[in-house]
């Protein structure tokens, strides 16, 4: 590395960072709730607290927001079946029916229910909605004219599943009342009350083939088969789990899911222990059973119904050929209806976004911390996402190595677990897990120059040095061992960088210091002081002999690592900066605060080059694309995703193409001044937005030609044109020496433009606000001339009087 000194000295083929703008931005859009997927397979909607979320299936992101101000909580949606309506029922027991394309509600009404409504189902027709509701009873709604129909009451339990049947007569309910009835529309009488279940029922499925057929799913771990007209129960299926959803499958032969025979209903459950289960329902065995990710092998272990990759509802996508699923920590999976094998995730809700990572050969890959036991991966490319189960409590730190594919990450759990990249996102698996330290992993770290090493910091205090038996841990089947253990510092190690030669290592803690140690045995080099509070991240600058620091007390400091003392400081931020990425080869940085601020600085100068404000509580995580650094991404405390791109050379190019633009102009309206062209002049004056030019050119107008030639000339400007002169004359009627060519233009738009025309104009408001105080001064200016001129005339009849009447005096 070079010396400090030759630190500050600017590449002329890199050019310094200037702005950064948002490329995308990813929040919260499920916190649990019902999910429904439109039937052209172009869009995903889901409850996220008050609204409702539009995200689009090929991007993955949030294209719209449906909700109003101060809405309670959603309890229930249903989209119609023609997809052109979404009715939303909330907490305040309001329906609203939205054209949710156009994000318009097109009617509301009051539910009329004692209590929220929780299950909706819409018949094939879209005209009739059956609501259901805590307080134990089934609403049916004519949806074009907002009133109900029918009130169906019998359940003593919350209802828990309305399903209308097939043949538009029936409706089916099921309640905590462990009943399921089967309801008459034409005179709402319940036609049979099934029981068997000894647990809440949670869904309903009508056999598409023969519609008298319906099977029931509970949390009592089986499976009903009843026939609705006999009102007898056919069979039961023990299927040794809780179901929430049952899906069927089409009839055919499919051997991969064990499907042998076309003739037997085969249908799909998912309930709690995560994994979708193919069922033969004449045989009553299970035929297939879905292969879970290796990730999840250990924690497929619990399937308690709280378990996070415990199902909590499921549906068939057929334009898709997909069956679509959620799970207890919001997760979105969509599985192909032939092979159960997983095609898509989507995460709903990250929560705190502790650390943030780019991985992958092109880093087109992202790796999250959050509040979660697993390490969430993202592709940017589509924002298909998969969940890395591992660790038994919340995932703190990450690091990645320099080749993108190993991933390190650092658990409450005291351990830390190293994974390796396969082929995508959902080819990942675990190497190896680290065990040793007595607190929680609050920093990670690997090696640069080779994966043969890793680094651990701890709540403990102590640092670690891991090290496997060969250089290449992804083809080494021995477990990782611990060679070197520090007690380093006095309180929690909140970060730890390896330099670029891999021979020192620098850390960060909350006892206010950063200390420098020798890679291979972890002696001490050095201790960097300074800060009056805790470090929260620490790096060695990539090209250069310094280190940079970033602390609570609101600063970052930079030091030099040959003499340990500090050469720089950086104040700027108002609150404790948390995170810290170098930018172009060194010269530059990127700081995160507790604001949420992402600033970016120079290092030559200490200035602070801009701020940029892309979230709304503290921003942890921050990381940059170490290979082109022309991306950057963070990551907040309420789960927001922002992935900013690079646009200095973009603002450079525009720049110039602006500047040359405007000279182009001005020398095209010093032409047509020239040649007295002059309403070409006008026009091009105001759309370049030059009022002085603008000005020159009016006085020109009135000096050699008349107020007519003025007029004509107004009156061929347009809308857009008339406002930018009407700002231009709220300028001007502030100046005593432009208030008259002011007040000329302004007669002149009032005689030409209509009232109703003029109230069209943008900016029409501020216009007018700011005209009325100075004209009405150029008013009152104006009277008091003309009673001064009264009184000269006065005065001068007077003498003219007088004149007339002295010879007669004299005679």
């Amino acid at each position: 590395m070079r010396s400090c000194s030759s630190m500050l000295h600017q590449s002329t083929k890199k050019i310094p960072k200037e702005s950064y703008e948002v490329e995308f931005k990813q929040t919260a859009f499920y916190t649990g709730g019902k999910i429904h997927v439109t039937s052209d397979g172009s869009y995903l909607l889901t409850t996220c607290r008050n609204a409702v979320k539009i995200i689009d299936m090929d991007t993955g992101l949030v294209v719209s927001t449906i909700e109003e101000d101060d809405d309670p909580a959603v309890t229930c949606f249903c989209v119609t079946p023609d997809d052109e309506s979404l009715v939303v029922a909330s907490e305040n027991r309001l329906l609203k029916l939205w054209d949710w394309k156009n994000n318009t509600v097109t009617r509301s009404w009051k539910s009329i229910h004692d209590g929220p409504i929780l299950e909706m189902t819409i018949e094939q027709t879209s005209t009739l909605l059956a609501s259901g509701s805590s307080d134990k009873s089934i609403k049916i709604w004519d949806i074009d004219r907002k009133y109900w129909t029918h009130n169906l009451k019998g359940h003593t339990g919350v209802i828990t599943a309305v399903k209308f049947h097939p043949e538009g007569v029936w409706l089916l309910s099921a309640a905590l009342d462990l009943h399921i009835r089967v309801w008459n529309l034409q005179n709402s009488e319940c036609l049979a009350c099934l029981e068997g279940h000894f647990s809440a029922i949670t869904d309903i499925l009508i056999d598409p083939l023969h519609t008298d057929v319906v099977i029931s799913s509970g949390r009592d771990k089986v499976l009903l088969v009843w026939d609705i007209k006999q009102k007898e129960k056919l069979n039961t299926i023990p299927v040794y789990e809780a179901v929430e959803s049952i899906i069927p499958l089409e009839r055919c032969v499919n051997s991969e899911i064990g499907v042998k025979s076309k003739d037997d209903l085969h249908v799909v459950t998912a309930g709690s222990k995560g994994a979708l289960r193919v069922w033969n329902c004449a045989t009553r065995l299970c035929v297939h059973t879905q292969k879970l990710p290796e990730s999840l092998t250990d924690a497929a272990a619990d399937d308690s119904e709280t378990a996070l990759h415990s199902i909590t509802q499921a549906f068939a996508v057929k334009s898709r050929n997909q069956i679509c699923t959620s799970n207890h920590e919001h997760n979105i999976q969509f599985y192909s209806s032939e092979t159960l094998h997983l095609e898509k995730q989507y995460i709903g809700n990250n929560e705190e976004i502790m650390d943030v990572q780019l991985f992958g050969s092109n880093e087109e890959y992202l790796a999250l911390a959050t509040n979660s036991v697993t390490v969430k991966v993202y592709s940017l490319a589509d924002f298909d996402s998969d969940c890395l189960y591992g660790h038994t409590d919340l995932v703190t730190t990450l690091s990645v190595s320099t080749d993108g594919h190993l991933l390190l990450s650092g658990s409450k759990d005291n351990t830390a677990i190293l994974w390796s990249l396969g082929e995508n996102i959902h080819d990942m698996h675990k190497i190896y897990r680290a065990t040793g330290h007595a607190q929680s992993v609050s920093s990670v770290c690997l090696t640069r120059l080779s994966c043969s090493a890793m680094l651990t910091g701890s709540v403990d205090n102590t640092l670690k040095l891991w090290k496997g038996p060969t250089d290449d841990l992804t083809d080494s089947p021995e477990q990782i061992y611990c060679t070197q253990t520090v007690l380093a510092h006095d309180r929690d190690i909140n970060s730890i960088d390896m330099s670029p030669n891999d021979r020192l290592v620098l850390t960060g803690s909350r006892d206010k210091t950063a200390k420098i140690w020798r890679a291979d045995d972890l002696s001490l080099v050095g201790i960097l002081k300074g800060h009056t509070r805790g470090i929260w991240k620490a790096k060695f600058s990539p090209v250069d002999q310094c280190a940079i620091t970033a602390s609570a007390d609101g600063t970052l400091k930079m030091f030099d690592i040959s003499s340990f003392t500090c050469i720089k400081t950086f104040e700027g931020h108002e609150s404790p900066v948390l995170n810290v990425c170098f930018v172009t080869r060194g010269m530059q940085f990127v700081s995160s605060d507790d604001d949420g601020l992402v600033r970016l600085w120079n290092i030559k100068d200490t200035e602070l080059v801009k701020t940029f404000e892309g979230h709304s509580e503290r921003c942890w995580a921050l990381t940059v694309c170490k290979h082109t650094q022309n991306r950057m991404v963070s990551g907040c405390a309420n789960a927001t995703i922002v992935v900013w791109k690079d646009v200095t050379e973009t603002n450079i190019i525009k720049n110039r193409e602006i500047q040359e633009k405007s000279l182009l102009n001005q020398q095209e309206l010093s032409n047509l001044m020239h040649e007295k062209r002059f309403h070409e002049a006008l026009s091009l004056a105001l759309t370049m937005e030059k009022p002085f030019h603008t000005l020159t050119i009016v006085k020109e107008i009135l000096s050699e030609e008349t107020e007519d030639v003025l007029l004509e000339t107004v009156s061929k400007l347009d809308l857009t044109q008339i406002d930018v002169l009407l700002r231009f004359c709220v300028e001007w009627n502030t100046n005593s020496k432009t208030c008259h060519e002011a007040q000329l233009l302004l007669s002149q738009v009032l005689q030409i433009h209509s009232l109703e025309e003029l109230l069209q104009l943008a900016n029409i408001s501020s216009t007018v606000e700011g005209l009325l105080p100075y004209t009405e001064r150029h008013y009152q200016r104006m009277s008091k001339l003309v009673q001064q001129t009264q009184f000269i005339d006065y005065t001068f009849q007077c003498m003219r009087l007088g004149e007339k009447t002295s010879p007669n005096s004299t005679a």
